[in-house]
């Protein structure tokens, strides 16, 4: 059974790329929105829909960086990636996206990780 959430919420730099990647013109910025708002429905129904992280493999910069105890990583056009993170208020679910990044980055956090 699907576990939905209350709200998306976007932190500050996914806020920032998906902004950059709304305002292009560029037919792989837009096919990678249209996809992330996609996802905002998917996620709205089922908060774990994305692949799991475990927790010894979160990378510290990330973790520091949003303070995250849980990551889930949803695949994008053009081996972009968008991180997130389910936390809870009370008896309510909130996915909140950390991150929209490009290969490069990923890699970087990720360095060998298969997908």
């Amino acid at each position: 059974m699907p576990l939905g959430a209350k709200e998306i919420i976007l932190g500050e730099r996914a806020a920032s790329a998906f902004s950059d990647l709304e305002r292009s013109k560029d037919p792989t910025a837009m096919s990678i929105a249209k996809r992330v708002r996609a996802y905002g429905r998917i996620l709205l129904a089922d908060c774990l829909h994305g692949e799991v992280v475990g927790k010894g493999q979160i990378p510290k910069a990330l973790r520091d960086a949003h303070g995250l105890s849980n990551l889930y990583i949803e695949d994008l056009p053009s081996f972009w990636r968008l991180l997130y993170t389910i936390v809870r208020d009370g008896g309510s679910r909130y996915v909140v996206i950390v991150e929209i990044v490009d290969h490069r980055a990923y890699s970087r956090w990720f360095p060998g990780r298969k997908r």
